[in-house]
């Protein structure tokens, strides 16, 4: 075999592996694209978008006499969309980030024109999508936004532009009478359902309401934007309570209590005042010292703290017993050695009595 015939099979040969390489390449590419496309779209769509809850606000809790308890107010984060107008519309943006930059500055009065400005222009430069302008903002705060350049919608030429402005709502509990009954009111836990204390513990089921779904994408960067300006699944606000309370003899029962532990120079004391017709509890107040030495409502001493009966409550025993006719003025009771079982616990009196019966 001569060398020029030795050199044409080989570049043959070589030719020819590598269109088998490339007709194996081809065909992995349509059994990916038509075979299995769709497993691996849904992978890659499990990476780049998922839901978010949108939690539901919180169902109100009044007193007896209508007063406001506990409530929600929605509160926002306020995001920018630097990309909302198109790239070929740069003009537009232009024109109006200065006095985008000149209203939030005169608004929040945070940071000045100028570093708004800066931020903006950056953003844009950047093409980001998602940029935190401010935390913490009220609804009242949120429809004034709104009216701001660039933040609403708007038609320039016949062209339609949409709002740059990006809201994540929450929703922030707040107590109207701050500290008044605040334990009785309670809370749930923000971080999960693994602390519930009060009324909003107890009733949650009627309070939470039903979250909602938002998606989420994740884009550069790593940062997660919503897919639609609204939400996939709205949230479903919860069911307001009506509590016994009332909140002025509840304001009463904690200032007469604060006063009597002060005096008595006490670790702790509790009040619960019941109307007797109905044995509704108006007011609930619980006092611990803490180790700045005030007084503060940290624990319920009156459901949770397991105790003997004090011989104070020995007569609301006895009006009771006299009440539903079970003794009267010449009963004798047998009281033993000064200890009464009940399930789980015994009973034992402080000073044993001499004598096991007792006239009355």
């Amino acid at each position: 075999m001569n060398i020029r015939k030795s050199i044409l099979i080989r570049v043959y040969l070589a030719f020819g592996l590598m269109v088998f390489g490339a007709l194996l390449v081809f065909g992995k590419l349509l059994h990916l694209q038509y075979v299995d496309g769709d497993q691996w779209r849904a992978i890659a769509d499990s990476l780049t978008i998922r839901e978010r809850v949108i939690e539901a606000a919180r169902g109100n809790i009044y007193s007896n006499d209508g007063s406001l308890l506990a409530t929600s107010v929605p509160e926002y984060e306020i995001r920018f969309d630097a990309m909302a107008i198109p790239s070929e519309h740069n003009n537009v943006f232009n024109a109006r980030v200065d006095s985008l930059a000149n209203k939030l500055a005169a608004y929040f009065k945070d940071r000045s024109a100028r570093q708004y400005l800066t931020q903006l222009k950056e953003a844009r430069a950047k093409k980001q999508r998602y940029v935190l302008l401010k935390r913490d903002v009220t609804h009242q705060q949120l429809k004034v936004l709104k009216t701001f350049p660039l933040l609403r919608n708007f038609k320039e030429e016949k062209e339609r532009f949409s709002s740059s402005l990006i809201a994540v709502r929450e929703n922030k509990r707040i107590l109207p009478f701050t500290n008044l009954a605040a334990r009785t009111i309670g809370y749930k836990n923000s971080k999960g359902d693994t602390v519930r204390v009060g009324l909003e513990g107890a009733y949650g089921d009627y309070i939470e309401g039903k979250s909602g779904v938002q998606l989420m994408q994740r884009i550069a960067g790593g940062v997660w934007i919503p897919v639609n300006r609204e939400m996939e699944v709205a949230p479903t606000d919860g069911s307001d309570i009506i509590a016994t309370i009332d909140v002025n003899m509840q304001d009463m029962a904690q200032r007469a209590l604060e006063k009597q532990l002060i005096q008595s120079n006490a670790d702790n004391g509790c009040v619960v005042l019941m109307e007797v017709a109905t044995g509704e509890v108006r007011a609930i107040a619980n006092f611990t010292r803490d180790s700045e030495g005030v007084y503060r409502e940290k624990f319920n001493y009156a459901i949770a703290q397991g105790a003997d009966p004090g011989s104070t409550f020995k007569v609301a025993s006895y009006l009771v017993a006299l009440d539903d006719n079970m003794v009267d003025t010449s009963t004798v009771i047998d009281i033993g050695n000064g200890t009464w079982k009940v399930p789980g616990h015994t009973i034992k009196d402080s000073h044993p009595p001499k004598k096991s019966k007792v006239d009355y």
